[in-house]
Order: C-alpha cells, then sequence, then structure tokens
C-alpha cells in the first residue's frame, strides 16, 4: 500500500489532509458497495487515463459531443459503458445529459455501479488535483484489495430529484440509513447526490470536510478556520466550478 505522506515538501500540509489522503487511497483498494476493489482501482486508473484520449478531445473541441462517434482509448480492464461513463465526467461533465444517462442505462448500466463509479472518480481527482498544484506527481495508485461488495441498497431510495435514485432525509427516518442524515435534516442536494450508496456519501464528504469545510464551519462567518478566510474560499470554489462548467 501506498504511504501518502507530505512531510518532504518544502511547504506545510495539514495532518488531517494527509490522513483523509490516505484514508481515501485504502478505500480505493477495498470492496465497496457495489464494485469491487479490482473495480475501484481500475476505475481509477481509467479516470486518470481519460486526458489522453483521443476520442475525448475531439469531443470536447467539437460543437456537440454527440455528432463525434469513435472508440475511446482505454486500458481495456472495463465495460465499455463504463469507459464512456468515466471518460465523459472526466472530460466533458459539462454537457452531460439525461439522454447520455439513459443511453448507459440502456446499455445495461445499473444505476447503483453508476453511482459508486462516481464516487471513485472524486476520490481520485481531489487527491490528484491536490498533489498536482503543490507541483508534486500523482501518488500511485494501491494495489487492490480481496472483498465481496455488500450490495445493500436503501430500501427507501427511489427516483425524485436526480437522474439515479436517492434517499431523501425524511424518507431515512426509521431506516437502518437514517444516520446518514445525522445533523443534516435538510440536506444539500449535494449530500444527496450520491445517496442511492450512503458509503459513497461518507467516502466523498471524509473529503470535504478535510479539504473544504466542515458543515458547522460554512456557516460560521465570525471565525475562519484555513489559512484564506470564507470569502476566498468561494471565489475559488466558484471559479473552479465555472471553469468546469458546473452549476455552483
Amino acid at each position: 500500500m501506498t504511504e501518502i505522506s507530505y512531510k518532504d515538501f518544502g511547504l506545510p500540509v495539514r495532518e488531517d489532509i494527509t490522513a483523509v489522503h490516505r484514508r481515501a487511497w485504502k478505500r480505493l483498494s477495498e470492496a465497496g458497495t457495489w464494485l469491487t476493489g479490482a473495480e475501484r482501482v481500475a476505475i481509477a486508473q481509467e479516470a486518470r487515463a481519460a486526458s489522453d484520449c483521443n476520442l475525448c478531445q475531439t469531443r470536447k473541441d467539437a460543437l456537440s459531443p454527440n455528432s463525434i462517434n469513435g472508440n475511446h482509448d482505454h486500458m481495456g480492464r472495463l465495460l465499455d459503458n463504463e469507459v464512456e461513463q468515466i471518460h465523459r465526467i472526466c472530460t466533458d461533465p459539462g454537457r452531460l445529459s439525461r439522454a447520455w444517462y439513459q443511453g448507459l442505462r440502456d446499455g445495461g448500466m445499473a444505476e447503483e455501479r453508476y453511482v459508486e463509479t462516481v464516487e471513485v472518480i472524486a476520490l481520485i481527482v481531489a487527491v490528484d488535483t491536490f498533489t498536482k498544484g503543490l507541483g508534486l506527481n500523482t501518488w500511485p495508485l494501491p494495489g487492490p484489495l480481496p472483498g465481496i461488495p455488500t450490495k445493500n441498497r436503501p430500501a427507501a431510495a427511489r427516483r425524485q430529484m436526480a437522474w439515479v435514485s436517492t434517499l431523501d432525509p425524511q424518507d431515512a427516518i426509521g431506516t437502518e440509513d437514517e444516520a446518514l442524515y445525522a445533523g443534516r435534516p435538510s440536506a444539500a442536494h449535494i449530500y444527496q447526490a450520491m445517496s442511492l450508496v450512503p458509503n459513497s456519501v461518507k467516502s466523498f464528504f471524509d473529503l470535504v470536510v478535510n479539504q473544504y469545510l466542515p458543515p458547522q464551519a460554512m456557516a460560521d462567518f465570525e471565525n475562519e478556520y484555513r489559512a484564506i478566510n470564507h470569502a476566498q474560499i468561494e471565489l475559488v470554489a466558484g471559479r473552479v466550478s465555472a471553469l468546469n462548467q458546473c452549476i455552483y
């Protein structure tokens, strides 16, 4: 297992950042809810490779990605519709559509696997962007660990606010997944987005709390918790979202 450490970097990196990156790498290697450890690592590898895909670059430059047909340059470890999901999310997320998602579903993509794949992409992009921002090489990916996915789907999950099924905070009350929304009775859509796979929510927001802000700090404008203040944090977040064509 790769031991992530920033102690030899010339600038100080908070210990909680190092710790959460180590946890992310551990989660990448382990069986999840719907994906094996080998599949999760393969998704991370494909996410890294997507930027070198000729088809993705041609589509990115086209007026409409749907006007360009072809085959992705890929590593040969995943199914074609899985590669399509990963590459499009990584290279052209601002132009994804319900029709595109439905095409994946019609091709056999299970919505639970789609959601957990999004989690893996989010983990690898977050950590890789951090290390590249420091001028460092990306960390070697961990080797996959044995294990069987649990395949636990929230009983109350339903199609409501998104393309995929989600778990509404009110519907979670009294179920085994109620703890997912502890302290978040009116959870924002970004928190509900991956709730079809509760462990994916927990995994991603473990990174959010440390790389961004914990929930209680977001609206606490009397105190500053980071080296830059609330306004500066939101300026960076808003600019990044605009560049990625993401509604923020």
